[in-house]
C-alpha cells in the first residue's frame, strides 16, 4: 500500500507577492509557482545543448542511488566524469546518476546574468544558488534541508516528481536524531517495520519547464527524475525566527555532535539512533490514539 499523498498542492499562474506571502510564505504551505521566471534568459534557453557549450568541459562529480549511510548526507560523489558526458547521458538513457548542490556559478559566473531573483521574496541567499541534475530513474531520498531555509526549486528541463511532508510529521517519519535523515522508503514503504508511516498524509506534485515548487523550511521531500533533466534552487530566509534559529544549531551544534557520537561509538551510535527514532515513533502513535479514543468516546 502506498503513503498518502493526498494533500493538494495549491498552483498559482499569476504570481502576486501579497497573496503568496499570506498564503504561503508566512504559514509555511507548498506551493507550485507557474512561470515565475519567464522572461528570463534561463527560462528561455537553458538545456542540455546549452549547458554543453557552456560547462561541457568541466569535470563533475557524480551520484548513484546507493542505500548506504542512512543516517547522514552523500558527500564524496561515486564517479566523476566531463559534465558534456554526463548530460549526453541523461538526455538519452535512464540512469541513476545524479548532481546535487552544484554551485554551476562558481565555475561559470556568466550563467547569473540568464536569471534574476524574482521580486516575490526579500530575504533570497544571492551566493547560494545551486543546479540538480538527473537521468530518469535517479533520486533524491527523503530527507530535510539541515539550515531551515526556503527553497524554490525550479525545473529546466524533463520533470521531476515530489513528495512532501509536514515536518509536524518528523517522529511519525522516523528522523533520526540530531540530523534530518530518515531510513524510511516512500516508494516502498514498510509498515510493519514503520508503524507510524499509517498516520502520514502528504503532498505529491510533478513539476516540469517553467514551474517553480514553494518548498518551505524544515519540510521532508523526497525527489525523483521521471524523465532526465535539471533544475534549480534558490534558498531564502525562513521568515519564522525559531527555524532560522533551529537551522543554525542543526549546523554549528548537533550536525558536530552527531559526527562525533558515530566517531566514537561507530555502528553502535546508528543502531542507538534507530531506537530513539523507534521510540519517538511509538509515542506519536500513543498520543494520536489516545486522542481518537477520547473523540470516539464523547
Amino acid at each position: 500500500m502506498a503513503l498518502d499523498y493526498n494533500y493538494p498542492i495549491d498552483i498559482m499562474e499569476d504570481v502576486d507577492l501579497r497573496e503568496f506571502e499570506e498564503k504561503y510564505l508566512i504559514p509555511q504551505k507548498p506551493v507550485i509557482l507557474r512561470g515565475l521566471l519567464k522572461g528570463t534568459k534561463a527560462y528561455d534557453e537553458w538545456n542540455f545543448e546549452y549547458f554543453k557549450k557552456v560547462a561541457g568541459d568541466l569535470t563533475i562529480g557524480v551520484f548513484e542511488n546507493r542505500e548506504e549511510d542512512l543516517d547522514k548526507t552523500m558527500k564524496v560523489p561515486h564517479k566523476k566524469m566531463k559534465f558534456a558526458d554526463y548530460l549526453d547521458i541523461i538526455a538519452t538513457t535512464p540512469t541513476d546518476m545524479r548532481i546535487h548542490l552544484w554551485n554551476i556559478f562558481k565555475d561559470c559566473p556568466q550563467l547569473m546574468d540568464d536569471f534574476e531573483f524574482p521580486p516575490i521574496n526579500t530575504t533570497f541567499l544571492k551566493g547560494f544558488p545551486y543546479m540538480f541534475f538527473g537521468g530518469q530513474g535517479s533520486v533524491a531520498r527523503m530527507h530535510q534541508d539541515i539550515d531551515m531555509s526556503n527553497v524554490f526549486l525550479t525545473q529546466f528541463e524533463g520533470k521531476r516528481r515530489v513528495v512532501l511532508f509536514s515536518p509536524e510529521y518528523s517522529h511519525l517519519l522516523y528522523r533520526y536524531p540530531l540530523n534530518v535523515h530518515t531510513g524510511v522508503n516512500v516508494v516502498k514503504p514498510d509498515y510493519d517495520r514503520f508503524p507510524g508511516l499509517n498516520y502520514v498524509k502528504g503532498f505529491e506534485c510533478e513539476i516540469k519547464h517553467g514551474d517553480t515548487l514553494f518548498m518551505p523550511g524544515e519540510y521532508w521531500h523526497y525527489i525523483e527524475y521521471t524523465e532526465g533533466g535539471f533544475g534549480m534552487s534558490l534558498r531564502s530566509l525562513n521568515p519564522h525566527l525559531s527555524k532560522r534559529v533551529k537551522g543554525f544549531m542543526n549546523i554549528s551544534v548537533r550536525q558536530a555532535v552527531d559526527w562525533s557520537m558515530r566517531k566514537a561509538m561507530g555502528d553502535r551510535w546508528f543502531t542507538t539512533k534507530q531506537e530513539i527514532a523507534d521510540r519517538r515513533a511509538n509515542t506519536a502513535m500513543r498520543k494520536i490514539e489516545k486522542k481518537e479514543h477520547e473523540l470516539v468516546t464523547q
